[in-house]
């Protein structure tokens, strides 16, 4: 399936606590929508027990840190 791909991007957090080399990081699109940024998960066998994995997706990892931002972000509380 298809999917519109948004245009701009705001970056809102990158978790401090690895390297601060941009991964994991967390981002707001211009169409309302979120992006997620890490490493792809490249493991044939946890990629086997992803549950309705369609064409045209990936799965990346995130640390801990960053879904504490993330969770942090949209309860308006700190990580």
């Amino acid at each position: 399936m298809e999917h519109k791909q948004p245009e701009q991007l705001e970056h809102i957090a990158t978790d401090p606590n690895t390297g601060k080399d941009g991964c994991p990081s967390y981002y707001a699109t211009d169409d309302g929508r979120f992006i997620v940024q890490g490493y792809k998960l490249t493991s044939d066998h946890a990629r086997g027990q992803l549950v309705n994995f369609p064409d045209g997706e990936d799965a990346v990892i995130i640390t801990k840190g960053l879904a504490d931002l993330i969770v942090a972000h949209h309860t308006g509380t700190t990580a």
